[in-house]
């Protein structure tokens, strides 16, 4: 899908000839043969073609006169190009290069901006327009009290394709006229002037044509602004205040004054507005600046930036255009000529820029003025390098709007030096911070708590900074093209190491205040991670503090498991464990570095000796200083591990020895955590029972625990216990418990949020669907499990997922790309030592038998088998077995005694292990055996006392093909 540029609805277009400052011709009116025209100091003779300043005569070429001319004989109104040449070169052929060169003659004749007066005003791709106040000398009202023209405006040209600020200029507008007062503050670049022209040109008929803008930003002097507005609305200039005439000229006039770019004469501004504001109770003000006025009666309005579409997958060009930013962006790619084409393939990247750009209008005008050359990708990798601060914009712009580094200098230069210190110390963090954040590191020895405080509103008060207020937190930011100006001046000084290890340093003792045991207060920094991970690439550079370093990487380990970034997690650590003597820093560092990187190592599917190296020397360490919790948490990790790698003996001795330790330290919490590894022990060597006990005593409310304190029972993932009760209510025979549970559990930690503990639930779940013949229902978490794995470099998980999904595939009847699928996910979990999955092996081995490769189904099967006993891996044996019968009846040479046999020894073994859900799978598959040999009573002996003991379940698979097959013995 694409969609041209060209394709944006566009606002009507306004008026092509606009009319500029305040007049006293009617535009269009011939000048008679001896009019004598005054303006400023000078005085235009007409007739002698004469052109005289403070009475003395002015040499002007015959062409720039001719120009002069025309333009005074339309004062306020914009005259073409084409009509100026025509005026100048009657009848001889010239071009606009010509008429640049006398229009530039006769801005230096008259002194054009000097002293803050302005004579000619270029309307960009129109024409000039003459725009100072101009009379004749025989007018009979004295200059003083002159009244205002009507339809005199002085409005710039109206802007023909704003984007996504019509609501903007609604609000302004409505602001305007019912409270007189309002000032546009936001940052620079981000379209205050754009928008106050454009509510000026919707108030002309509101107003009567009496409305005056009054650009600022081109004087340095803030005494001449009085002067400057009573020159536009037609006072005479002069050296004294002219505050006094301009009340007594507005006190009686309903009008707009537009008083643009007041930040660096803010003082003179604002006191003037006021004074207007109080004196002339018909006059409306609209004020632009980077800092409110604060003054008695102004209304501020704030200026968002151009929103944009939001990181996410699958964004579309059509929906990326219903974003202004992206709106915009579009707009001035399609003006810059190129080939810019919007399309889903490159609307996720066109967003990026604009959030790059923070809806910034002129960065982003100047970002899109790039990719018809670039492109959009190294557009994107010209913002990495300082945001194209040097970027060129419009000829005919503002010189403080050419370039972003303009824009940015220019409220840069309008900071007191305490401002731009702090300004510049704040650059170092990479996203939000909070107000504690920037007084540790913007603080200096002779600036307190409280002034930093002060600065910092001062600087949102300029739009140099933005704040965002919540119900339970404060967050400053830098925009991000502030930020690269910002950082480009802390780097030039001898401050960047001062403040990168105070922000380092900050971060460490946060963190430390936090531990591992708050969730919540975890989440609540979250948006802060960017400044952690900046702060330890600091701290282990050539520059950096390795003190500092080794003890933020220790203390940050468990934000990287909350936010499930194990890779990174992993790198962290290991640095900091090849720093540890350098850092000389104490043993707890030491023990949370080896024990996060064993658990980071063990849950990417790295299960190794280095992984289990890492828990020991962790626990010994715990052991050495008497920190027993630590030990727990250790030892449940290691529990983990030995089930990973099938040691199953040792994981129920290592779970007895935490139980000992926490019932000997009366910890009551840990306590039901070690009974929930017991079960899981118990459940892996075929103990249904025993396991059954021991979860549901894990499950009970542990004395001296708050409601809900049974959440922490694992530090693997929420509902572990509830999900190993469900697998094992499936066992005993209660498939409707046991799928209801599941489906609630996995609700619960979906909710939660946390990628890594999810996978691990979905995947430890899935049993219970796979053994109820329902793998298909189950398709939808497996995707969920996939793009989790994948995203977050979870080796080992993908794995088993896409196990999980080759079984889905086969029971969907898509025989060959289940197969490889499902082959593929055995042969790499036996790569990765991976001990307790020979369950994985039965459905593989089913289906190669029900595809002819019955013999290779054998070997496949006996393997599992072989497997299993070594690992004393019994709880899936009943259905290795089982499966084995399968297999010896579909080979090419059918061995009907020893599948006997085999489902046989399934049936004892799910006997004697309370293995009812087992026992159906042998006795379905013995007695169609049996049936086969029409052996049809036997058949029904073995079935029908297995199907008469369960309670539940009916409608499932699994009863249903039992039912069936006793209706047919029947």
């Amino acid at each position: 899908m694409g969609l041209r540029a060209g394709s944006i609805d566009r606002p009507v277009e306004g008026p092509k000839r606009d009319r500029a400052r305040g007049v006293a011709l009617q535009p269009g009116a011939d000048l008679d043969a001896g009019e004598i025209i005054a303006f400023g100091s000078f005085r235009l003779h007409v007739a002698q073609r004469r052109l005289e300043k403070n009475g003395a005569p002015i040499l002007l070429p015959a062409r720039a006169f001719d120009i002069l001319l025309a333009l005074v004989e339309q004062a306020g109104t914009t005259v073409s190009k084409t009509e100026l040449m025509t005026k100048a070169w009657p009848g001889a052929a010239a071009d606009e290069r010509s008429l640049r060169v006398h229009v530039a003659t006769l801005r230096r004749v008259l002194g054009d901006g000097e002293s803050g007066v302005k004579y000619l005003s270029t309307v960009s791709g129109q024409g000039y327009c003459f725009v100072a106040p101009v009379s004749r000398p025989n007018d009979a009202a004295p200059p003083e009290s002159r009244p205002v023209p009507q339809h005199g405006h002085n409005l710039p040209t109206r802007p023909l394709h704003m984007v996504g600020r019509d609501h903007t200029i609604d609000e302004i507008t409505e602001k305007l006229t019912s409270r007189r007062f309002v000032t546009i503050v936001g940052s620079g670049g981000i379209g205050k002037t754009t928008v106050a022209v454009s509510t000026g040109h919707s108030l002309l008929t509101e107003f009567a044509g009496l409305v005056h803008f009054l650009d600022l930003g081109t004087i340095r002097d803030a005494a001449l602004v009085p002067n400057l507005i009573a020159s536009t609305l037609g006072l005479l200039a002069g050296s004294h205040d002219r505050s006094d005439a301009l009340v007594a000229l507005l006190r009686d006039k309903r009008m707009l004054l537009i008083l643009d770019c007041c930040e660096h004469v803010i003082e003179a501004a604002a006191a003037l507005a006021e004074r207007l504001y109080q004196e002339a109770p018909r006059l409306h003000i609209l004020a632009t600046s980077r800092e409110s006025l604060r003054v008695e009666g102004e209304h501020i309005h704030r200026l968002l930036p151009l929103e944009s579409p939001p990181d996410e997958a699958g964004l579309t060009a059509a929906r990326a255009l219903t974003f202004p930013a992206v709106a915009l962006f579009v707009e001035r790619a399609a003006a810059t000529g190129g080939q810019f084409e919007l399309n889903d393939a490159n609307a996720h990247d066109v967003g990026e820029i604009c959030r790059r750009l923070d809806g910034i209008a002129l960065a982003i005008e100047l970002a899109a003025s790039r990719v018809g050359a670039y492109g959009v990708k190294h557009t994107i990798e010209l913002l990495n390098n300082q945001f194209g601060l040097l970027w060129e914009g419009r000829r005919t712009a503002l010189p403080r709007h050419r370039t972003l580094r303009a824009t940015i200098d220019w409220s840069f230069s309008l900071l007191s030096e305490q401002e731009r210190q702090v300004l510049c110390r704040l650059s170092i963090f990479f996203g939000n911070f909070t107000p504690d954040a920037a007084r540790s590191v913007a603080r200096t020895d002779d600036t307190d708590s409280a002034a930093i405080m002060a600065i910092l509103a001062s600087l949102v008060a300029k739009s140099m900074l933005t704040l965002t207020t919540g119900h339970s937190s404060t967050r400053y930011r830098l925009r991000d093209t502030t930020r690269a100006y910002a950082q480009e001046k802390l780097a030039a000084g001898l401050d960047l190491d001062t403040t990168a290890r105070r922000h380092a340093s900050y971060f460490q003792h946060l963190l430390e205040g936090i531990g591992d045991s708050s969730r919540e207060a975890l989440s609540a920094i979250a948006d802060q991670f960017g400044d952690i991970r900046g702060a330890l690439a600091w701290c282990f550079s050539e520059r950096g503090d390795r003190r500092i370093g080794v003890a933020l990487a220790a203390a940050s380990m468990p934000l990287f498991f909350e936010l499930s970034l194990l890779a990174e997690c992993q790198l962290w650590a290991a640095r900091a464990i090849e720093s540890l003597d350098e850092a000389n820093d104490d043993i707890r560092h030491d023990l949370a570095l080896h024990a996060a990187l064993g658990s980071a190592r063990m849950m990417t599917g790295r299960i190794d000796d280095r992984s289990a190296a890492c828990f020991t020397r962790a626990i010994g360490l715990a052991e050495k200083i008497g920190d027993v919790p630590s030990q727990l948490r250790l030892l449940d990790r290691v529990h983990l591990l030995q089930t990973l790698t099938g040691d199953l003996e040792d994981s129920l001795n290592t779970a007895k020895r935490g139980e000992a330790i926490a019932a000997g330290r009366k910890d009551f919490i840990a306590l039901a955590r070690m009974r929930l590894c017991l079960g899981i022990s118990c459940h892996y060597l075929g103990d249904v029972l025993a396991s059954r006990s021991y979860v549901e005593a894990a499950l009970l409310q542990p004395q001296g625990a708050e409601a809900g304190d049974h959440r922490r029972l694992t530090f693997d993932y929420p509902k572990r216990a509830e999900i190993t009760l469900a697998r094992i209510l499936w066992l005993q025979g209660y498939p409707d418990q046991a799928i209801e549970m599941a489906r609630r559990a996995l609700a619960d930690v979906i909710g939660i949020d946390q990628p890594v503990k999810l996978c691990r639930a979905l995947l430890w779940a899935f049993g219970v669907f796979y053994w109820n013949l329902e793998a298909e229902s189950y398709e939808e978490y497996i995707d969920r499990l996939l793009v989790e794995a994948r995203k977050y470099a979870l080796d080992s998980l993908q794995i088993f997922a896409e196990a999980m999904k080759g079984i889905v595939l086969l029971a969907r009847g898509e025989t060959g790309v289940g197969l490889v699928a499902l082959r593929g996910s055995v042969e790499k979990m036996h790569r990765y030592r991976f001990g307790a999955v020979a369950g994985f092996s039965i459905p593989l081995a089913e289906v190669l038998a029900r595809t002819d490769q019955g013999d290779e189904a054998l070997v496949i099967i006996d393997q599992a088998i072989g497997r299993a006993k070594d690992h004393n891996y019994m709880m899936e044996m009943p259905d290795l077995l089982r499966t084995k019968g399968e297999v010896l009846i579909a080979i090419r040479r059918p061995d009907l005694p020893q599948a006997e046999r085999a489902f046989q020894q399934s049936l004892d073994l799910a006997q004697r292990q309370g293995a009812l859900g087992y026992e159906l799978r042998a006795g379905v598959g013995l007695a169609r055996l049996l049936l086969r040999q029409s052996l049809r009573d036997e058949a029904r002996e073995v079935l029908a006392p297995i199907y008469a003991r369960f309670t539940e379940g009916f409608d499932s698979r699994p009863l249903t093909a039992a039912r069936e097959l006793l209706d047919e013995l029947n």
